[in-house]
């Protein structure tokens, strides 16, 4: 391993361009796994689109898909900031296109079935929870402080032009093969991003002196208490509880509209996927080079963009002259989601202690977590009953409130 990774936290940043060079290639990496990934992610949820035609189906996938997440978060937090972090990226990551691999051979041999579908979901959310948090800890070791915004923009321009050739490749690959062979693509992009990471040479955010370990719920409590301590963050944690409640129920909802409400094909629904990853591409960019002074406000004027794009998404008329605007929507809301989640997680970086950034991490994506089931729990029989294009209005309704509220609270705080 590179001398570098043993150093403390205190050379962890220091202002140099040669951190770009280390911090693209990592993003590379993540971008071919990424490519990968979201194509299989896109064969899987078409493949229970056109097996069960049922939002309640979708939510159960949905569930399948956070769920593990919001169990395994509290360990996976605790695990970044007590390891070494690009090991626990590189863990995780091999561990997603292994068991990829398994679920493909296990297909293979005894035919597809909805269960596996929704089985494998929850595999690789498992493998996710813990190599989000590590990875978005991991960037204050290698960017400085003050290009904190312009990486995370351009991580997720990059992220998003994988989740544009993704949807395509997973497209054509679903109309051409089976879907256990599909599967395989996670592998390949697994092993690219493990490679590419464990050749850039990372700094150990622990100290020489490594503090005694706590007990588990203890340790997980203190990274937690930054929370409440910092009133801005107690902010965006409320916001967010609630945001996801809304808005996560969409991301199962997307191949219904396209599939049953719009009556339209395989091809249509990864134009709808394309267009959104677009709108974050153009967001990432534009974020990156943007002089944010205060990057929790811009996150919540994001946030009622992002609910008047839902809103009229939800108001479409069931033709394709309404498929086309929808569309044009998706991209508007990736853009807008981009516009909320950088400053937000840039924000982050910046204000929490390093021994901490882990567990913090986990926290955010714990409350996302929480909040996706009980949002599935609700958006489900309203749409089997209402229509999913009825969610769309009602979460565009429940945005738009939530962050004007925000903004008035973010604003007296400041006063």
């Amino acid at each position: 391993m590179d001398d570098q990774e043993t150093k403390g936290p205190q050379d962890a940043v220091r202002p140099n361009p040669a951190w770009r060079r280390r911090y693209y290639t990592i993003l590379a990496g993540q971008a071919v796994s990424q490519v990968g990934s979201s194509a299989v992610q896109f064969a899987l949820v078409w493949f229970l689109a056109q097996e069960t035609a049922s939002p309640a189906a979708m939510g159960l996938a949905g569930l399948a898909a956070f769920l593990p997440g919001a169990i395994l978060s509290p360990a996976a937090g605790i695990a970044a900031d007590r390891h070494n972090r690009k090991r626990v990226c590189i863990a995780a990551d091999l561990a997603a296109g292994i068991m990829a691999t398994a679920f493909a051979l296990a297909m293979g041999s005894w035919g597809v079935s909805v269960a596996a579908v929704i089985a494998l979901l929850a595999a690789r959310a498992a493998a996710t929870s813990f190599q989000a948090p590590a990875m978005q800890a991991m960037v204050p070791q290698i960017v400085p402080p003050e290009s904190l915004v312009e990486a995370g923009g351009m991580a997720q321009a990059i992220s998003s032009a994988s989740y544009i050739l993704g949807p395509v490749v997973g497209g054509a690959l679903f109309a051409a093969f089976p879907l256990a062979l599909i599967l395989v693509t996670d592998l390949v992009g697994a092993v690219v991003a493990a490679v590419t990471l464990g050749i850039v040479p990372v700094p150990d955010h622990r100290a020489e002196g490594e503090r005694p370990k706590l007990h588990p719920v203890r340790e997980l409590r203190d990274g937690l208490s930054v929370f409440w301590e910092d009133r801005v963050l107690t902010q965006v944690i409320v916001s967010l509880l609630v945001f996801m409640v809304f808005f996560m129920p969409l991301s199962s909802f997307y191949p219904l509209m396209t599939s049953d409400y719009f009556g339209l094909g395989a091809f249509e629904g990864s134009l709808v996927e394309m267009s959104w990853a677009l709108g974050m591409l153009v967001a990432g960019i534009a974020v990156a080079k943007a002089n944010l002074k205060n990057e929790v406000r811009a996150s919540f004027w994001a946030t009622v963009a992002l609910g008047a794009t839902c809103l009229a998404s939800g108001l479409l008329p069931r033709s394709f002259g309404g498929w086309v605007a929808f569309v044009v929507l998706c991209g508007a809301m990736g853009a807008t989601a981009t516009c909320y989640d950088v400053p937000i997680v840039a924000y982050m970086q910046k204000s929490i202690a390093p021994e901490k950034l882990g567990r913090a991490f986990s926290a955010f994506q714990i409350v996302s977590m929480i909040s996706t089931p009980i949002g599935l729990a609700v958006a489900s029989p309203v749409a089997e009953v209402l229509g999913v294009s009825a969610w769309f209005g009602i979460s565009g309704v429940a945005i738009v409130l939530l962050g004007a509220v925000m903004l008035v609270v973010e604003g007296r705080a400041r006063r």
